[in-house]
């Protein structure tokens, strides 16, 4: 009997441990954390990454490369960093696609920030910071389209048809990569060949970003939503005659 009762105890402390080591085998435990809690992978997010989108346009076209829990730049563009400089440093996962992490900033101060990871393999950043740059969109750089593509439906020549100023109807614009440029300023008091769309910036496949060129000769940000029937329509952030306009290709 006695042995019996040694042999069940032998049995249910065996069955313990092995019930333990399959529990740690599905979790990797971080040796930092010090209340030894299981760690999120990283594996989702792993590789190179491309900006293209947030609240400073002058630093979308960067790239990144995430490996483990630190993200580099590979290809600074015009964002005023260095290739080699640590943008994302001690990435956590925190489940359901979510990252905390220290991102740097343009001062090279770190800020606590946070990633979101989603089923379109896109990357939205928050940094708990003010300022240009504290949201970011960034695509896997293998999904990448570049800007040229989206841009080739507003590449050619287009005729301004109405808005609240109808005095620079008739104007004419041709589109050139991302900018256009007055090959026919009509009535309108700007002269031919002024730069009147600059930097034009796809959001998606039918809305833009741009500087318009005010009859004060200052750029003010826009939009463009092209519609149906090729027709563009302009909202500049600017108050007066003007700020709403209508275009059609020519």
């Amino acid at each position: 009997m006695k042995n019996y009762r040694k042999f069940t105890q032998i049995t249910l402390l065996l069955l313990s441990l092995s019930l333990v080591s399959v529990s740690c085998s599905e979790e990797t435990l971080d040796p930092n954390n010090n209340n030894n809690q299981p760690s999120v992978s990283l594996h989702d997010i792993q590789g190179d990454w491309i900006r293209i989108g947030g609240n400073n346009p002058t630093n979308n076209g960067m790239k990144i490369n995430v490996n483990e829990d630190i993200g580099t730049i590979t290809d600074k563009q015009q964002s005023g960093f260095s290739d080699g400089d640590i943008k994302w440093m001690d990435i956590v996962g925190q489940g359901s696609g979510n990252y905390t992490h220290q991102e740097l900033g343009s001062d090279y101060n770190y800020y606590p920030a946070t990633i979101n990871f989603g089923v379109d393999d896109t990357l939205r950043v928050d940094v708990n910071h003010s300022g240009a740059g504290n949201l970011q969109k960034w695509v896997r750089e293998a999904n990448f389209t570049p800007q040229s593509v989206y841009l080739e439906v507003l590449q050619g020549s287009w005729i301004r048809v109405g808005g609240n100023n109808p005095t620079n109807n008739d104007m004419v614009i041709d589109v050139e990569a991302d900018n256009g440029i007055i090959t026919d300023p009509a009535l309108s008091g700007f002269d031919l060949g002024d730069l009147k769309w600059k930097d034009i910036y796809a959001l998606n496949n039918n809305s833009f970003s741009y500087e318009e060129l005010g009859s004060d000769n200052n750029y003010y940000p826009a939009t463009m939503e092209l519609g149906v029937a090729d027709t563009l329509r302009i909202d500049v952030n600017n108050s007066g005659a003007g700020y709403i306009q209508k275009w059609v290709r020519q």
